[in-house]
Formats: C-alpha cells, sequence, structure tokens
C-alpha cells in the first residue's frame, strides 16, 4: 500500500515486541512481558485492522473486475456495489448466481489464512431482494449460514424495508427511550 521500510519496521516492532511499560505521571513504569501482539484497546490496533480490511475491499475489487463476482445495480445509472465495510462488519451484494456466492466465500477464507483475522460464518445472513431465482434455496447451507428478511438490523438500525410506516422506528424509539430513561 506504499507505506515506507522504516514504517513497516515499526509496526512489526509494535506488534512483536514482548514487554511493554506504562506512564505514570509522565514516567515509565517497570516493563512487562504481554502474551502476544497488540492489546484490545490499543489505539494502533485499530489502524492496523482498517489496513488489513483495507485488502479484503481491494480483493473484492479486483474479482469484481475480473468477472468473478458481480455486484447489483442501484438507481438509473446502474452504479454496481459489490461491497460495503464499517468498522468490523462487511456487506455483500451479488447478483444471484451461485459461481458469485462460491468466488466470494473463498475470497473470505484466503483473507483468514493471510491476514490471519478469523471470520465469523455463524453470524451473518443471507437476504433475499427481488424475485425468486432457481437455486437460490441453495445459498444459505453454502455459506453455512442463516437466512433472514428485510429489514435486518445492521449497525442498530433497521436496514432494507419500507421505513414510512410508524412500526418500521419502534425498535429504534424504544432503545432510545431506555437510553434515556439511565
Amino acid at each position: 500500500m506504499g507505506f515506507g521500510l522504516r514504517w513497516r519496521m515499526w509496526m512489526k516492532w509494535c506488534i512483536s515486541t514482548p514487554s511493554m511499560s506504562v506512564l505514570i505521571n509522565g514516567s515509565p513504569s517497570g516493563g512487562f512481558v504481554i502474551e502476544r501482539g497488540l492489546l484490545e484497546g490499543d489505539p494502533l490496533s485499530l489502524f492496523l485492522f482498517n489496513l488489513a480490511v483495507e485488502c479484503l475491499s481491494r480483493c473484492f475489487e479486483k474479482a469484481v473486475d475480473l468477472n468473478m463476482v458481480r455486484g447489483i445495480g442501484f438507481g438509473n445509472d446502474e452504479v454496481h456495489v459489490s461491497h460495503l465495510q464499517y468498522a468490523d462488519d462487511t456487506i455483500l451484494f451479488l447478483e444471484p448466481k451461485m459461481e458469485y456466492l462460491v468466488n466470494s466465500k473463498r475470497i473470505l477464507r484466503c483473507f483468514e489464512m493471510v491476514s490471519s483475522l478469523r471470520i465469523n460464518f455463524h453470524k451473518p445472513c443471507m437476504v433475499k431482494i427481488g424475485k425468486k431465482r432457481i437455486g437460490e434455496d441453495d445459498w444459505a447451507p453454502v455459506l453455512k449460514c442463516k437466512e433472514a428478511k428485510l429489514p435486518i438490523p445492521y449497525l442498530g438500525m433497521p436496514f432494507g424495508g419500507r421505513p414510512r410506516p410508524k412500526g418500521f422506528w419502534n425498535s429504534v424509539m424504544e432503545r432510545i427511550q431506555k437510553r434515556l430513561a439511565h
């Protein structure tokens, strides 16, 4: 991604350093050993994670270029979207073709092996949008995930569905009211 050797060496050192110390009133404490890598909550871990998932994004972009995966067209301009990422969530938008699903799973597995990050295949769900197609029922077992219907919760908000009816926003309003009550 264009990072210089010095920067890459700093990152390697930060991840592989076997001990750390804490500043107390501006003075370092005695060092202590950590078991491996960065600790959860370390500001550097979020940055490095974003670099890793950028690689996943580029893999999907390359797969689209090679016609291994095809996203879904939106709007009059037919803007094609194959994936969206936010923090540690990725949404795949695929045309209903088994080949695209299998290739997407291969990309995810390769990403796991290369990055040493684990993809939770029990968390995802598959949502059918539009008309039913032949063979579509076989998709959820290929990903070993559950099937869901729109709207689905995403980042605490309902995703998909029709937002105009009053009942659509009830779950969001209930959560806001509970937080305000505390």
